[in-house]
């Protein structure tokens, strides 16, 4: 994964945490290492504890040590670790005949103001690192597609439970002699997950009521009759790729207005994947969706938004999203101007909420191709679950 030609580049973070940092190395650390390109060269730094897995793994042309650039000594020098970085990373660009980096939008203050002071210019440019990573190699495309299998065995473990459930008299589910709670629900998909290599964090299993706010994680009771809404966006441990989908279930017979609400939002999801492919721009898919869903009666954020004033029901948020190295990343499927490229991995996630009685959404996970697009999710969509 080579940097573009002739830029040089400059990241100080911790990879476990920071995706351009891992993308760019192919290490992981729990702490800062620091990566910089000179010349066409690249090269990471890494603390002595580090140094010997580093020359294994990491993806670069020569490995330092903090040692060799001197981190401690500058450290003990200006009384800071986080100028010592920088400090260190100055000397080590300098010496390499660098005194102009692109930097992530990220870096920290601390580094950059001692960058600066050292000579060093720095040019954050947040759409280089984003589309540098948005063109999936096959290798990253069967990580992901790895990641998706393991929620979508999680989901039909959930979907396992659900159809097991027994309904009380005051229509709350009971599994197994116990009352059937979002978070019973949740903790069932997430330590299914971790058998899978997986880690969860904000899955969302939120029934009723709840189910409108559309990042509302979902607490207390499940009941019949109303929606359930799955969604479920873990990382693998081992690839750091992550995955998303979401279903929409009802245990039992939803009433006329819920069978409604889904049928508008799975009209709107099959047109959008209808419409994906590079070169299409994601607003238009997103007006798409829009007017689907506005035309069958519900408010979009695109036509009954008040200047000033947020949507709280309807379809208010985008249509889709990047995934990657991170759960969000470019490009977006929304208001936004981009343009989609073959090898961009996205979601397609119309929804329609109402606060009265919950919300529907619907999200596939898709890789955008050069002549439409190749749907990773293989999981049914099912709204009623007997």
């Amino acid at each position: 994964m080579e940097p573009a030609s002739g830029r040089d580049l400059l990241v100080i973070a911790a990879p476990e945490h920071d995706a351009a940092a891992y993308y760019l190395t192919g290490f992981l650390a729990p702490d800062p290492v620091i990566f910089f390109s000179a010349g066409g060269r690249k090269h990471l730094a890494v603390s002595a504890m580090e140094y010997p897995r580093a020359l294994r793994e990491a993806r670069v042309e020569e490995v330092l040590s903090f040692d060799e650039l001197g981190v401690e000594e500058l450290a003990r020098e200006l009384h800071d670790g986080h100028r010592a970085y920088a400090a260190a990373a100055a000397r080590a660009l300098l010496e390499r005949g660098a005194d102009e980096v692109a930097v992530p939008p990220n870096l920290g203050v601390a580094y950059a103001d001692e960058l600066r002071a050292r000579g060093v210019r720095l040019s954050p440019d947040g759409p280089f690192f984003a589309r540098m990573r948005r063109r999936k190699t096959g290798e990253e495309i069967s990580s992901i597609e790895r990641t998706q299998r393991a929620v979508e065995e999680a989901c039909r473990h959930a979907l396992g439970i659900l159809r097991e459930a027994g309904v009380g008299d005051d229509g709350t589910l009971v599994w197994r002699g116990e009352t059937l709670t979002s978070e019973l629900l949740r903790s069932e998909i997430d330590v299914h997950l971790l058998r899978r290599g997986c880690a969860a964090e904000g899955t969302i299993v939120a029934g009723g009521p709840q189910a409108a706010d559309p990042h509302e994680r979902g607490s207390g009771p499940l009941r019949a009759g109303q929606t359930i809404v799955v969604d479920v966006f873990p990382m693998d441990r081992r690839t750091r790729y992550y995955a998303d989908m979401t279903r929409t279930f009802v245990k039992g017979e939803p009433d006329g207005e819920l069978v409604r609400m889904y049928e508008a939002v799975l009209e709107a999801q099959r047109a959008a994947l209808g419409m994906i492919r590079a070169g299409v721009n994601g607003r238009d898919i997103h007006r798409k969706v829009s007017d689907i869903l506005h035309d069958a009666g519900y408010k979009t954020a695109l036509h009954d938004r008040q200047e000033g004033r947020p949507l709280t029901e309807g379809f208010m948020h985008g249509t889709g999203h990047g995934v990657g190295l991170e759960i969000h990343e470019p490009p977006r499927i929304s208001t936004a101007d981009e343009e989609l490229l073959a090898g961009d991995v996205v979601t397609v996630e119309p929804g329609v909420y109402d606060p009265e009685v919950g919300g529907v959404r619907i999200e596939d996970l898709v890789v955008v191709t050069e002549g439409g697009c190749m749907n990773l999710t293989r999981f049914p969509k099912e709204l009623v679950v007997p």
